[in-house]
């Protein structure tokens, strides 16, 4: 890269053209920030000393065949460039100037098309080069009544008697940038997150549309990634929707993108992370010759598309506030995904629906790898490493049952060994679980179990229910039954363990949650109980007739839900 300081002339070369790309969001600025801007130009031009507006990205490009000059894109600083350039028009036209605006900031030696040295995107560009060109006309006014860019030049209008007074020269001659200048070949997000690491980063999505789509794209991107991403609110709020992956925040749109590269590349090593998705993608089209052809990367673009309504249709975050289908194999997926925050098995859930049309094969596979992660979440087996595996199973083409099989009982694998019967038994007597993890598994289990024909109401969404100790954390406080020291540590052992365990649809009262067992299942006289709120779970009915509640009966209630699970979750 080359990196320096640079006055406006500087940035607006005489044979250089701006562009903002095509499909780049639109301009966002407000009055706060025109307001600001107007007061440090009126700085400048009062006191005739330089001042820093900020760094600006500009990338090299191939310059189109039938055009000279140097064309370089706006990666950071449309804003800033945006505004200056309304505002130069603004004080131009008062000042009737037209040839100082013209000089400096258009291409006088293009005789064809528009001269100006920015050329915005697809959102503003009629509404940005009418108020340039002097062709702003009502219907026009009228169509973009609501555009920032408008609403930018109208706010300098207002502001005639403070534009009047500004002397351009002094701006032209004090106002600078630093500019960063990119080569071709650099990767604009890594120093465009790196440098705005405080700020609203330049998301995979859009760097990837801007490479795919160019101006003479529009109808392309119309009926393929604007249909698919941008349709309307719903559409863009499903692919904005936050999901959570390992520690870090993630988006639909980005984990979409990352299964598709992931799919498409064979799952490659190198592809696997979320990290450095977009240049991930750059090396990718460079190696797979994707701008080969026009028909090369057309295909690409519907093949994503293809996968972007595969991905709407069958991966579902919304499930934890959803009623469930217990016999949707994909729907239990998907429950534990979200829970737990496993996305790293997304690509290749995608994978399966994409190139099985069997639906007992597919059914298949997600009822086994339920199993796999369910058991390995009781026995508390780590799952770091399951970006490793699932990617394996796609480079592998793992695509039935059989297949699938074979490599997760793969026992040389310790990391992602498929527990067995014995250890699943020894984890339900020795592992605690978190909250969250606890509640998952009572809730499947009762999801698995339950007979709706026999309940008049119908089980809640898993965020509806909360989790409840039926021997309380604090039992010193109303079940003191004079135990030893050793027989005070085994119930202090005893309380995490699933057979303790209970999920309710509303936290007990503090009044009732430490209580004794007759009053935290009746509750009192302004607060219910176990009774009230654990009705009609089925893996909750027998210890809710209980007389009493101790070691001997949670003990019990482990071995039960052993059994259960075992039957659930088979190997």
């Amino acid at each position: 890269m080359d990196v320096g300081k640079r006055k406006i002339n500087e940035v607006f070369t005489n044979n250089r053209t701006l562009e903002i790309p095509f499909f780049q969001r639109s301009y966002v600025w407000s009055d706060k920030n025109w307001s600001r801007f107007i007061d440090d130009v009126r700085y400048v031009s009062d006191n005739k000393r330089e001042h820093f507006m900020g760094s600006l990205i500009l990338k090299q490009r191939c310059t189109p065949s039938n055009c000279t000059g140097d064309y370089r894109n706006i990666v950071d600083g449309q804003q800033r460039l945006t505004t200056l350039l309304l505002m130069f028009k603004v004080i131009c036209n008062i000042k009737d100037i037209g040839e100082f605006f013209d000089f400096n900031f258009r291409n006088l030696l293009n005789k064809e098309g528009n001269n100006l040295k920015i050329l915005h995107n697809h959102n503003d560009i009629e509404i940005f080069e009418a108020i340039l060109d002097g062709n702003l006309s009502d219907d026009l006014t009228n169509k973009y009544k609501s555009n920032n860019i408008l609403l930018c030049y109208n706010y300098f209008l207002t502001k005639k008697d403070v534009l009047r007074e500004i002397k351009e020269d002094v701006i032209l001659n004090n106002l600078y940038f630093v500019v960063i200048d990119l080569f071709e070949t650099e990767d604009e997000q890594q120093i465009f997150d790196t440098i705005n690491s405080l700020g609203v980063s330049l998301t995979t999505a859009e760097l990837l549309k801007n490479e795919l789509f160019k101006r003479k794209d529009e109808e392309l991107y119309g009926k393929t990634w604007k249909e698919a991403f941008e349709g309307d609110e719903d559409i863009r709020s499903f692919w904005d929707m936050e999901l959570t992956s390992g520690r870090l925040y993630r988006v639909n749109i980005d984990l979409l993108l990352q299964s598709y590269l992931l799919i498409k590349s064979g799952a490659k090593e190198k592809y696997i992370g979320l990290d450095s998705l977009f240049y991930n993608y750059k090396e990718y089209m460079r190696d797979y010759r994707i701008y080969e052809s026009k028909e090369t990367k057309d295909e690409f673009i519907y093949d994503l598309v293809n996968y972007a309504n595969l991905y709407r249709k069958n991966i579902n975050k919304n499930i934890i506030f959803s009623d469930v289908d217990k016999n949707s194999r994909l729907d239990r997926l998907n429950l534990i995904i979200f829970s737990l925050g496993i996305t790293t098995i997304v690509p290749y859930i995608l994978y399966v629906v994409k190139n099985i049309d069997d639906d007992d094969e597919k059914n298949g596979i997600f009822m086994h790898l339920e199993s796999f992660l369910m058991r390995r979440l009781i026995c508390k087996e780590t799952n770091k490493d399951y970006n490793n595996l699932f990617a394996k199973l796609i480079r592998k083409e793992v695509l039935s049952l059989d297949a699938l099989k074979k490599e997760l009982f793969n026992f040389g694998d310790i990391a992602n060994k498929f527990p067995d019967n014995d250890e699943l038994y020894k984890a339900f007597f020795e592992n605690n679980l978190t909250n969250q993890q606890a509640r998952l598994v009572l809730y499947i289990m009762e999801l698995s179990v339950r007979n709706d024909k026999l309940h008049s109401t119908s089980l809640l969404p898993i965020n509806s229910y909360s989790l409840e100790h039926m021997m309380p954390k604090k039992w010193r406080n109303n079940w003191g039954d004079n135990l030893n020291e050793l027989q005070a540590n085994e119930r202090d052992r005893l309380l995490l363990k699933l057979g303790n365990l209970m999920i309710i649809t509303c936290s007990l009262n503090s009044s009732i949650r430490d209580s004794s067992w007759n009053i935290k299942l009746e509750g009192n006289l302004k607060h219910g109980g176990l009774k009230k709120f654990a009705a009609g779970l089925d893996i909750s009915d027998e210890c809710l007739s209980y007389e009493e509640w101790n070691e001997s009966r949670i003990n019990d209630r482990i071995l039960e839900l052993y059994e259960l699970s075992k039957e659930i979750w088979q190997v």
